[in-house]
């Protein structure tokens, strides 16, 4: 027994390191679950009351209660499974095709510009220069 324990524990450590998100959808189902059984407990200490009390007034409006709550909190759990979490799949590149390097984001224009300004603003850089070296220059002296 203990040692199906352990390996339900390390198992579900290594689905965790490979699928992260999975550890939001088992805390929302575990959420569920305690909700639905305090739902079921409070139910059933109510029946008990009703029964001591002899005050069956309300009976079936706490079952369609309970079972509203249940199902309300399912659903709840369905929506929150459901829902597309695309944060963390690192796919973005491809799902969204127009996302550009940062290289790129800095030598766009910031509003409607002529491309000669662009290409104006781009060389501005080089024209600032005191001296340009080749790459031969940089290498030599590097060492």
């Amino acid at each position: 027994m203990f040692k199906r324990g352990f390996l339900a524990i390390i198992g579900s450590k290594i689905l965790f390191w490979f699928k992260p998100e999975l550890k939001i959808v088992v805390r929302n189902i575990v959420i569920c679950a305690v909700f639905i059984l305090i739902t079921i407990y409070i139910h059933s200490e109510y029946i008990k009351w009703s029964e001591v009390s002899g005050n069956k007034e309300f009976i079936t409006l706490s079952f369609i209660l309970k079972n509203g709550l249940i199902l309300l909190s399912l659903m709840a759990l369905l929506f929150s499974v459901k829902r597309p979490n695309f944060k963390n799949d690192r796919f973005d590149k491809f799902r969204n095709k127009k996302l550009k390097s940062e290289a790129d984001k800095k030598l766009e224009p910031q509003g409607a510009v002529k491309n000669s300004e662009i290409d104006d603003a781009y060389f501005d850089k080089f024209r600032t220069k005191k001296k340009l070296r080749t790459t031969q220059e940089i290498k030599l002296s590097k060492k």
